[in-house]
C-alpha cells in the first residue's frame, strides 16, 4: 500500500496565512446604520447623508483595510505547550491535537481573504428631495480557496481515500486591483420611502483568477497506486510578461524593464491607464412601515470587469499521472548510480502534464453583497438595529449578522456599539465613533474592536477611518403655525 503525505511545512504556511492576516479585514457592518458618515451610502445608495454637502479629502476620506477566513482562529494553529512554558504549532510532536477535531472545524470549501480600498475623491450634495454622490476609488481584493480534502491529505496521507477520490477542485485563487468611478443618486419619494442607485465604471489594473470546475483537480488512491488528474485554467492580467521554454510551454513571468528600472514616467502611465473596462451597479430602498421602524434592502457590487486579451495570459494545466512507488533495489549498495528516483519522479510528473499559455479575454465578477436591515428608533437620539449580509465570495455564500445600538447624545458626537456573528465566530464586538460635523468630520469604525482583547480567537477583522468636510448638517426645525389673532372666546 502506498501512503503519500504532503509536506507539513507547506500545510502550516497555508493555514498560518489564513489567520495571520486577521489583523487587517472587510466592509464594516457597523457603518451601515451610521448615516452621519456620508460613506454609509456606499452600502445602501437609498440612504441620504444628514449633511447637505460633503467633500471627502483625497486618500483619507475613506480608508478601509480588512482580512479574515471562514473558520480558523490563531488558537487553532498556535498552542500552549502542555508541560513547558512555550508555544508550539499544532503539528508539533508534543501537541495534544485530535486530527478529527481539527478537521471538523473546516468546511468542504474554505477560504481566506484580504481587501483594501481608499477614495481618491468623493463628494455629494442635496437638491430638494434628491441627493447626488460621486466617487473615484482604488480597490484591491485577494482570496484563496482551499478544500478540506487537501488538509486531510496533509495530516493523514491518503489512508482515508483508498479506493476513492479526494476532491481538490475547490483549490483556487482570485485577486483584483481596479479603479472605480461611481455616480449615485437617491430620491426621497415621501417621508417614509427613499430609493437610490449607483452606476459604476470600472477599470482593471491587475488580476489573477482560477477557473477550477467540479472534478478539475483530483487524486484517486488504490492499494498500490496514486492517480493525479488535472484539467484547470488560471487567468492572469498584469504588466508581467509570460515566457515559454524551448518546447513552447509556459515557463514563468518576467518583470518589464520599466518596472525593474523604476521608470517614473512609465509607472505613472501604468497607474493612470484605463484598460480592462467593467461595469457595476448598486441599488437600495429604505422604507418606514410605521413611525419608529425602518426597513432597508440593498444590493452592492453587481457587475463585472472584462480583462482584455492584450493584457491576458491564460495558463492551462491538463494531464494525468500514475505513481506506483519506487523500486529501490538497484539503489541499495550502489553508489555509482547516476539516477535519483525522486528526481525521476519529478521529471515524470512534469512530463505527464502540459502547461500551456495563450491570450484570451475573460470576465470576473465583483463579489455581490446583499444587505437586509431593520432599525427601531427608540428616541431621536437612540436607535437599535439589525443587519444581515449575504456575500458571494468565489462562488461560495458567506453570511454575517450584526446587532447594533447607535446614539447621538450631543451635536458633533455619534457613537455605535455592535455585536456580529461572522466567519464562524461569535466574539466580534465592534464600535463606531464620529467626531465633529461641519466643517470637519472624523470617524473611526471597526466590527472587531474586541480583537484587541482576544485577537487570538478572532477569525476576521476590519478597520475603517476617514476625514470629511461637510456643511449644512443641522436639521432645521419646523416652526409651529400660530394664528394671527387669538380668539377671546
Amino acid at each position: 500500500m502506498i501512503k503519500y503525505k504532503f509536506n507539513k511545512f507547506l500545510l502550516f504556511t497555508l493555514l498560518f496565512l489564513s489567520i495571520s492576516v486577521y489583523i487587517e479585514a472587510q466592509d464594516s457592518q457597523t457603518l451601515y446604520y451610521m448615516n452621519r458618515v456620508p460613506q454609509s451610502t456606499f452600502m445602501n445608495p437609498a440612504m441620504q447623508p444628514k449633511c447637505n454637502f460633503f467633500l471627502g479629502l483625497p486618500a483619507v476620506s475613506s480608508l478601509q483595510i480588512g482580512v479574515g477566513n471562514n473558520q480558523l482562529a490563531l488558537t487553532d494553529i498556535i498552542l500552549k505547550h502542555p508541560t513547558e512554558d512555550k508555544t508550539i504549532t499544532f503539528l508539533h510532536p508534543d501537541a495534544v491535537v485530535n486530527t478529527e477535531d481539527f478537521l471538523s472545524k473546516l468546511d468542504k470549501n474554505n477560504f481566506f481573504y484580504q481587501d483594501f480600498s481608499t477614495d481618491l475623491l468623493s463628494f455629494g450634495f442635496r437638491t430638494n428631495t434628491w441627493y447626488f454622490t460621486f466617487n473615484v476609488s482604488e480597490k484591491f481584493n485577494f482570496a484563496i480557496n482551499y478544500p478540506k480534502d487537501l488538509i486531510r491529505l496533509a495530516l493523514e496521507g491518503n489512508q482515508s481515500f483508498i479506493n476513492s477520490s479526494s476532491d481538490l477542485s475547490y483549490l483556487g485563487v482570485n485577486s483584483s486591483l481596479y479603479r472605480e468611478y461611481g455616480i449615485g443618486v437617491s430620491k426621497q419619494i415621501s417621508s417614509n420611502l427613499s430609493i437610490g442607485g449607483r452606476v459604476k465604471l470600472l477599470f482593471g489594473q491587475a488580476n489573477i483568477s482560477s477557473d477550477f470546475d467540479e472534478n478539475s483537480l483530483s487524486m484517486y488512491s488504490s492499494r498500490d497506486s496514486i492517480y493525479l488528474e488535472a484539467n484547470s485554467t488560471i487567468n492572469t492580467s498584469s504588466p508581467l510578461i509570460a515566457t515559454t521554454n524551448s518546447d513552447g510551454d509556459f515557463d514563468g513571468f518576467e518583470v518589464p524593464g520599466y518596472i525593474d528600472n523604476q521608470d517614473t514616467d512609465s509607472l505613472i502611465d501604468l497607474a493612470l491607464a484605463h484598460n480592462n473596462m467593467g461595469f457595476g451597479i448598486d441599488f437600495g430602498i429604505d422604507y418606514k412601515p410605521i413611525d419608529k421602524l425602518s426597513l432597508s434592502l440593498s444590493v452592492i457590487d453587481l457587475g463585472y470587469i472584462k480583462w482584455e486579451e492584450k493584457d491576458v495570459t491564460t495558463i492551462e494545466l491538463n494531464g494525468n499521472y500514475a505513481f506506483k512507488g519506487f523500486d529501490l533495489s538497484d539503489e541499495v549498495g550502489n553508489n555509482d548510480t547516476d539516477s535519483d528516483p525522486f528526481d525521476d519522479m519529478i521529471d515524470s510528473l512534469e512530463n505527464s502534464f502540459t502547461v500551456s499559455n495563450k491570450s484570451k479575454s475573460y470576465k470576473t465578477t465583483l463579489g455581490t453583497k446583499v444587505y437586509i436591515g431593520a432599525s427601531y428608533h427608540v428616541s431621536k437620539k437612540v436607535d437599535l438595529s439589525f443587519l444581515s449580509r449575504s456575500y458571494f465570495y468565489n462562488n461560495d455564500l458567506n453570511q454575517a449578522f450584526t446587532f447594533s445600538a447607535n446614539a447621538r447624545p450631543i451635536n458633533g458626537l455619534s457613537a455605535s456599539i455592535s455585536y456580529s456573528i461572522m466567519n464562524g465566530t461569535y466574539n466580534n464586538i465592534g464600535f463606531g465613533l464620529i467626531l465633529g460635523g461641519a466643517p470637519l468630520q472624523l470617524y473611526v469604525i471597526s466590527d472587531n474592536a474586541s480583537a484587541a482583547l482576544w485577537g487570538h480567537k478572532t477569525s476576521s477583522a476590519n478597520f475603517r477611518f476617514g476625514l470629511n468636510i461637510a456643511f449644512g448638517c443641522r436639521q432645521k426645525s419646523k416652526k409651529k403655525d400660530m394664528p394671527l389673532l387669538e380668539s377671546i372666546f
